[in-house]
């Protein structure tokens, strides 16, 4: 291992596809450590003689762990760099992962997964700072959706290997391809991910810094705004993700293979939306194509209202909805992330860590909240989502005018390419 492996260099300053892929893996521990169990939901629920809603619970404190996990890497990225942060999240992840292989009860289970999630949320936040670090802009934005859309093949892969397990074998397999998967996205961080963060840029002063960089953060009404626009969309999701296997297994009766590459299929659509935007995001500005994301979501959780309240839950229906649900998250989540981040270049760990804290919250409520129906009623589901989405746009609302007000007051910087587009 080279020093400059260890330590900041100038070739840690190029955003290249092999850096994208790594850092897309260490984002990608979310939808692995959900999709790849989904399919299993009713059979541990069996085998662990528990309840759907605790079921949920295992999501929730996961989401918990992981919104910690992104609170103290990202802050712990910005005094020490970025590379060991990173590689520590992925240890700590696959420690989780093995917790939940051996659960002897749902209860020893929920504690395996916040773990888990404490890890990779250390990896996620630590990984979007290095992004921050090395684009600006409206290249920040893209490479924020090239990293989703990269990422967008394991919520692809994922269901469809978890139902293959559950399929020929137990949920037990499932959490042993997860302590493999930990294993491999440690080992990628320590031969791929170079220190992008220098020392002369790394924050001292431990905690009382930490917290003091966190307050002037959470005073800027353009960041705060976009960061309730993605964490407050993927409420949408995760009510998705958390009730998705009992709506098509429970309701409309698909086995668990079907159920998995339906699951697939919807996260195929989003990943393409994602590169789409990539591109579009170079002619277009990235808040406009936000807004666009925003409209598809609310079309899609207004046919799956229809679907549930008035048709009685067609598959035909619910299925669509899912689909333009999943494809609007595409143009979502890169264009409000680089959006947020963007107005907070000096302490992109933090501001990495606070947008992945307050994400790993709502979704954590979501989730058990969502599955509350079980195999019988989607209405819960739908409340939710229509909650969510009520938010995201009162929050888009605040984020453009904050954002055009300091559009209007601040010189242009030469150094960066404008994020917004002016007035409405």
């Amino acid at each position: 291992m080279t020093e400059g492996r260890w330590k900041w260099s100038p070739k840690a300053t190029t955003v290249t596809t092999g850096l994208l892929v790594a850092l897309a893996l260490q984002n990608a521990v979310p939808p692995f450590a959900t999709d790849m169990y989904a399919p299993s939901f009713p059979a541990i629920t069996i085998d662990l003689s528990t309840s759907s809603g605790l079921i949920g619970l295992t999501l929730t404190t996961f989401f918990i762990g992981m919104g910690f996990g992104q609170l103290l890497g990202g802050a712990f990225s910005d005094q020490m760099g970025r590379r060991r942060t990173i590689i520590a999240g992925g240890l700590v992840c696959t420690l989780g992962a093995v917790g939940c292989v051996l659960a002897p009860s749902i209860s020893v289970l929920i504690v395996a997964r916040m773990v888990q999630g404490f890890g990779g949320g250390i990896a996620a936040a630590t990984s979007r700072a290095v992004l921050v670090d090395l684009a600006v802009g409206s290249k920040l934005a893209s490479a924020m959706s090239l990293m989703m859309a990269i990422g967008g093949v394991a919520p692809m892969v994922a269901p469809v290997i978890g139902g293959m397990i559950a399929t020929v074998s137990t949920w037990r397999v499932v959490f042993w391809s997860l302590v493999a998967f930990g294993l491999v996205m440690t080992a990628v961080a320590f031969w791929m991910i170079p220190e992008s963060l220098p020392p002369e840029r790394r924050h001292r002063g431990g905690l009382r810094a930490t917290v003091t960089g966190m307050g002037q953060i959470v005073r800027r009404p353009a960041f705060v705004g976009y960061l309730l626009v993605s964490s407050f969309s993927s409420v949408a999701m995760f009510a998705y993700i958390a009730d998705s296997s009992y709506v098509f297994q429970g309701i409309a009766g698909l086995s668990p293979m079907m159920f998995s590459l339906s699951f697939a299929l919807n996260a195929f659509v989003q990943m393409g939306a994602a590169f789409l935007n990539a591109r579009l995001v170079i002619r277009f500005e990235p808040r406009k194509l936000l807004r666009f994301g925003l409209a598809m979501a609310a079309v899609s959780i207004i046919l799956l209202g229809v679907s549930v309240f008035a048709l009685g839950t067609p598959l035909w229906l619910t299925g669509a909805g899912f689909t333009f649900l999943m494809a609007s998250q595409g143009f979502i989540f890169g264009n409000s992330s680089a959006l947020a981040l963007s107005h907070a270049r000096d302490s992109a760990g933090i501001a990495s860590a606070v947008l992945g804290l307050i994400q790993s919250l709502a979704n954590s409520i979501a989730a058990p909240l969502a599955s509350l129906g079980g195999s019988h009623t989607a209405v819960p589901m739908i409340i939710v989502m229509l909650v969510g989405s009520a938010i995201a746009w009162s929050a888009y609302l605040l984020a453009r005018r904050a954002d055009s007000h300091q559009h209007r007051e601040a010189p242009p910087d030469p150094n960066e390419t404008d994020t917004t587009d002016g007035p409405d």
